[in-house]
């Protein structure tokens, strides 16, 4: 069975804003994009070290709350060679480093 990690956080800013954090963190890190809707606020992107090395997936879920807040839902899966765990604390540190300075 393959394992998945999710992560739930709430901020401060527009669906649309935490969109194009989201896009900017998963571009510095390198990250291939699967698929992606603005309108449902879905990004599945790919991460990893070529075709010899582990893969994971993260699925991203933005969800408006209120006026100015959205949640943000993270699943990282292991896709291949079983993954690197490490990348959803990555790039949710990331998001949260952007927020910060937004």
């Amino acid at each position: 069975m393959a394992s998945v990690n999710v992560e739930r956080r709430v901020y401060s800013l527009p669906s649309p804003q935490l969109f194009g954090i989201c896009l900017t963190v998963l571009g510095q890190l390198r990250a291939t994009i699967e698929r992606h809707d603005v309108e449902q606020g879905m990004i599945i992107a790919l991460l990893g070290e070529g075709s010899l090395g582990p893969i994971s997936e993260l699925s991203l879920a933005l969800r408006p709350l209120d006026a100015g807040r959205t949640e943000l839902a993270a699943t990282w899966r292991a896709r291949k060679r079983g993954g690197d765990r490490r990348l959803l604390a990555v790039f949710l540190d990331a998001v949260d480093g952007l927020v910060r300075s937004a």
